[in-house]
């Protein structure tokens, strides 16, 4: 069924049907190279962390320097499903807020 979907489609749409790539380079590619968190938070913390495991420093580093203003903000993506994600430790106290200012 696939090869005759493959063969009937426009040539030049073949290549986003077909890749060498593996899902962990695209999640890991997609959470570095953009700037917007909610995407950031789309190709981590909502895939499994077997995606992102190799960039964990990167994630947590990113989480870590925008918590507070997460706090403050509210975004919409940042929902208590998501917050149950993110590993406790990764979430900055009170207290190291206060020596961050």
């Amino acid at each position: 069924m696939f090869v005759f979907f493959i063969i009937n489609i426009n040539k030049k749409y073949h290549h986003t049907f077909i890749s060498t790539k593996k899902g962990k380079d695209y999640t890991t590619s997609h959470f570095q190279e953009s700037s917007n968190d909610a995407t950031k938070a789309r190709y981590s913390l909502k895939m499994s962390k077997h995606h992102w495991n190799s960039i964990e420093d990167e994630v947590r580093s990113w989480v870590e320097s925008n918590w507070s203003r997460w706090e403050e903000e509210m975004p919409e993506w940042l929902d208590d499903n998501l917050q149950a994600r993110i590993p406790v430790e990764w979430i900055p106290s009170k207290e190291a807020r206060k020596a961050e200012k």
